[in-house]
């Protein structure tokens, strides 16, 4: 008598959609992982190159395909959900990748807290050939003690690099697929409201910055991402059983939305949306001086010392000083 396949701890999500040049790299850092009791879903988002037969090439008993009608990333992560085995669920997009022991070091983390419902990493950015970028995405919450007011202030996760307990997922429902992006802060926040967060100052994925990404510049959806990127605010401020903590910092969350929109269009010497939207965070701003020097620092002088290594360094520091004194870290 054959015993029954025994569930994998971890489920992996990946959605993809015309991908065929990077996801055979996803793939193989999943596969490669030092924890591998894992299943791997790729969600094909109707996929019109060659995507099929590259995840059917791949001789391995955990990898899943599950091909659909291209509906968008919610859709697809919502899919891979509704076919996760396992006890923990993490995602890696189709043109990223993880670091060996990724999997490992979150899992160990969960399995050792019972109390926190998600943890996360850092990403470190890489150009289109895997060449490292000084950029890196995650930061420690803001009110280490409130992981929904520390993701209302701003998403500091990185959803690549992040591992949640499948209940915690379920329990906030699925992926809204009426958001073109933003999917993942939109369901943090509502995790956030019944489950804790955890954050490891460690890089765990890379990645990879390139012409055909979602959310770059060069994409024809960059407007209606900057834009949207109010929606999961939206939602969530419109809860009528939020803390009072939560809703005293509602102008907070929103003027740190325009300040990110107008850096963002600052990047793209779009001086008229910049100009739009850094007006917009000064004037909802409860706390305008500071609001006009953090305009000032986000909009002139950090893009002056970036290009400049000692520069990028000096950012680094003052981020991290920043961080540590909101939460009350002696320096």
């Amino acid at each position: 008598m054959t015993s029954p396949p025994t569930r994998p701890t971890v489920t992996v999500i990946i959605p993809t959609y015309n991908r065929e040049a990077y996801l055979r790299a996803s793939i193989a850092s999943v596969l490669g992982q030092t924890f591998s009791d894992l299943e791997l879903l790729v969600v094909d988002d109707g996929s019109t190159d060659d995507t099929p037969g590259l995840v059917r090439s791949i001789d391995d008993r955990r990898v899943r395909y599950l091909p659909q009608e291209h509906r968008g990333v919610s859709a697809a992560l919502n899919a891979g959900m509704r076919s996760a085995a396992g006890r923990y669920v993490a995602r890696l997009d189709s043109d990223d990748t993880w670091l060996p022991h990724a999997l490992a070091t979150l899992v160990s983390v969960l399995d050792s807290q019972p109390n926190v419902g998600v943890v996360y990493g850092k990403g470190q950015a890489m150009d289109r050939d895997g060449a490292p970028l000084p950029h890196t995405q995650g930061l420690p919450p803001r009110f280490p003690d409130d992981s929904l007011r520390s993701l209302a202030y701003d998403d500091c996760t990185c959803n690549v690099a992040l591992l949640a307990r499948r209940e915690c997922l379920e329990r906030a429902g699925g992926y809204d697929e009426t958001l073109t992006a933003n999917e993942d802060w939109d369901m943090w926040l509502r995790v956030a409201r019944h489950d804790s967060f955890a954050f490891v100052d460690e890089v765990l994925a890379l990645i990879r910055w390139h012409d055909g990404n979602l959310t770059g510049p060069a994409s024809p959806l960059f407007a209606a991402v900057l834009d949207t990127r109010t929606a999961p605010l939206d939602k969530l401020f419109a809860a009528p059983d939020l803390p009072a903590s939560l809703r005293a910092m509602r102008a907070l969350a929103y003027t740190n939305v325009y300040l990110f929109r107008g850096q963002r269009w600052m990047q793209q010497r779009r001086w008229d949306r910049a100009r739009r939207e850094f007006g917009r965070a000064w004037r909802g701003s409860e706390e305008r001086v500071r609001t006009l020097l953090r305009i000032f620092w986000l909009g002139f002088l950090a893009p002056a010392l970036r290009p400049y290594r000692m520069g990028r360094y000096a950012i680094d520091a003052i981020a991290h000083a920043r961080r540590r004194w909101a939460r009350g870290v002696p320096e």
